[in-house]
């Protein structure tokens, strides 16, 4: 027995070891099931702080990311609705020279087009994203353009924006602000316009039709004009998230390398735990089976 041998101080480190071993096995197949190489912060105490900071930027970063996406949806839902209405003008001036040209001038039902594409100009303009209406400033949950159900000229669009002229912004970073909102009242040049057009039709006013399109023509320049600014503050708009992304990817690198679990190593450090714990069994069984006789050899 190990009594008999008197190597009571080699037994007591070698179960010493076992235990520490066992242990350590136990924290690493733990590890390993989890994914995560610590359970508590005082496991890793020297990174906690470096984790803790890395895990809150990481959600601003995300956050930023969130809200910058989704003032981008809208910003692109504009532009697609400003492009609509240019598309718009540019029909009405072809119409309004072909209204021009005395060998056609006759069979152009000028006054039924121009009232179709008001109708969808304000449909443009009255654009939504989800439960808001990009168009109407701060007044999000209103119908910014309210058409009366007559219109012979510009005198009967003195009160139809229903919205009001607060320019949206939104927090892309850190003391960054970029606005985008866009009021529908920007653009009713091009309602005036198409009104003037109208009652210059109906008037049979050729000197009043000819002087619209160099008006439609302002007009379509001051919507190009509001689709350049709003494309330059997507164009910024996009770089700030991309930071933002690549910020939120290398924290979580750093998050993932001071808590996850590398299972390469994890594997190795466990096989060699094992290894360590039969080779202790195994001398622990060898000297429980010594006697006095064995010793003194």
């Amino acid at each position: 027995m190990i009594a008999r041998t008197g190597d009571v101080a080699q037994s007591n480190r070698l179960n010493s070891h076992l235990q520490n071993t066992q242990n350590h096995m136990r924290e690493t197949q733990v590890a390993i099931a989890t994914g995560k190489r610590a359970q508590r912060y005082s496991e890793i105490a020297s990174e906690t702080g470096l984790l803790l900071h890395a895990r809150n930027s990481q959600r601003h970063a995300a956050a930023f990311v969130t809200t910058n996406t989704t003032t981008t949806d809208r910003i692109n839902t504009m532009d697609t609705a400003l492009g609509n209405v240019l598309d718009i003008a540019e029909r009405a001036r072809t119409l309004l020279i072909q209204r021009l040209d005395p060998s056609l001038g006759g069979d152009v039902p000028l006054d039924s087009e121009i009232d179709s594409m008001l109708q969808e100009v304000a449909a443009q303009l009255n654009k939504r994203l989800g439960d808001r209406y990009l168009f109407a400033g701060s007044r999000t949950d209103t119908a910014p353009v309210e058409l009366p159900d007559t219109i012979n000229g510009p005198a009967d669009l003195a009160d139809i924006y229903r919205g009001d002229d607060v320019r949206l912004t939104v927090r892309a970073a850190e003391g960054v602000e970029i606005s985008y909102g866009i009021p529908a009242s920007d653009a009713f040049d091009l309602l005036n316009v198409l009104a003037t057009v109208k009652e210059a039709h109906l008037a049979g006013d050729t000197a009043g039709l000819q002087a619209s399109v160099d008006t439609l023509g302002g007009a379509v320049s001051s919507l190009t004009g509001l689709r350049g600014d709003l494309g330059a503050r997507a164009t910024r708009l996009e770089a700030i998230t991309q930071t933002h992304q690549a910020s939120a990817a290398y924290l979580a690198e750093t998050v993932s390398r001071i808590e996850d679990t590398d299972l390469s190593s994890a594997m190795t450090s466990l096989a060699k735990d094992q290894a360590a714990i039969e080779a202790a069994y195994l001398t622990i069984s060898r000297i429980s089976s010594l006697s006095l006789a064995d010793y003194l050899r």
